[in-house]
């Protein structure tokens, strides 16, 4: 019996080591360095093919020691602003964490799937010298500045013309406007295509949507593959119009 309130105590001791640990590591887990990621905020519910607002969001820290492949499959917050405005490709609910495959999966799909009635896909070469690919988005809508027959190479447009008037110098002309399927290969915003770790390919060529009426592509997509078959498939330059008002 001598020894039984040694073992008391040793238990004692023990018990107050055990909870003194738990509450280090407790303390420690919410000093650890986290990394920030796009979270779907709790309440919210999001159907499929609901724009994503920056209300919606909200930063979701995950302690480093258990990130696991997490970023491999997940951007970080850093990159939240590409995700606001992109309708959504599944049912999200409060509390989720937005994936790489939320973000391509969109723009990964079918060609033929982007297209309206009576609507096809027409590749542009475009002039790489005097585009800024990275600020030109598909959705965008742009207007071409083409050579007119006989003309060795387009002109760009004096700065003192009016808006919308076409070029007056006799040697190019203005066709448009087009809505932009594809730039190059790249389906989406630039920055969803860094976040997810892919490289930019070749984006010397646009690809737009073009009526097809009666078996005959509308006038200024006729015209627009006439100029590129006469000059032989030389580089158009763009014209980045402004956004429509919803």
């Amino acid at each position: 019996m001598k020894g039984i309130p040694g073992i008391i105590v040793a238990v004692g001791l023990g018990l107050i080591g055990a909870l003194c640990n738990w509450f280090y590591l407790d303390r420690l887990a919410g000093k650890e360095a986290k990394e920030q990621f796009i979270g779907i905020k709790a309440g919210v519910q999001l159907n499929s093919g609901d724009p994503i607002k920056e209300e919606h969001l909200i930063a979701v820290g995950i302690p480093r020691s258990n990130l696991g492949n997490l970023e491999q499959v997940a951007p970080k917050w850093s990159a939240y602003k590409s995700v606001i405005g992109q309708p959504t490709v599944r049912t999200y609910r409060g509390g989720e964490i937005v994936t790489f495959d939320d973000l391509t999966t969109p723009g990964q799909r079918d060609l033929s799937d982007k297209l309206g009635p009576d609507e096809v896909a027409m590749w542009l070469p475009v002039d790489p010298r005097s585009f800024s690919s990275a600020r030109v988005n598909p959705d965008d809508e742009v207007m071409f500045i083409a050579p007119r027959a006989g003309a060795d190479s387009p002109t760009p447009i004096p700065e003192d013309t009016p808006v919308g008037v076409p070029s007056g110098t006799g040697t190019s002309e203005v066709i448009g406007p087009f809505r932009i399927l594809e730039i190059g290969t790249r389906t989406g915003r630039p920055e969803i295509q860094r976040a997810a770790g892919l490289r930019s390919g070749n984006e010397s060529s646009i690809t737009v949507t073009a009526k097809l009426l009666n078996g005959r592509l509308e006038p200024k997509a006729e015209r627009l593959t006439d100029i590129i078959r006469q000059t032989r498939s030389q580089g158009l330059q763009v014209l980045l119009l402004p956004k429509k008002k919803k």
